[in-house]
């Protein structure tokens, strides 16, 4: 791999890992109950859970260019 800036084939990774929770919606239940009646307020759940998202990130040793 080389830097697209200076061309040098000292590069590093970095892995960014974030990771949040989604909780129950109250916004989502109303809206449910109100379409949908009791069984609509399950729509709240709708999207819950965590979700994780990973990026790479690649640096140049030598001029300090993130690509």
């Amino acid at each position: 791999m080389r830097c697209p800036k200076c061309g040098s084939n000292n590069i590093s990774s970095i892995i960014n890992t974030d990771r949040y929770s989604k909780g129950f919606s109250g916004g989502n239940a109303c809206c449910g109950y109100l379409l949908f009646g009791w069984p609509g307020v399950l729509c709240g759940l709708c999207n819950t859970g965590d979700k994780v998202t990973t990026r790479t990130t690649n640096i140049c040793n030598d001029c300090g260019h993130r690509f």
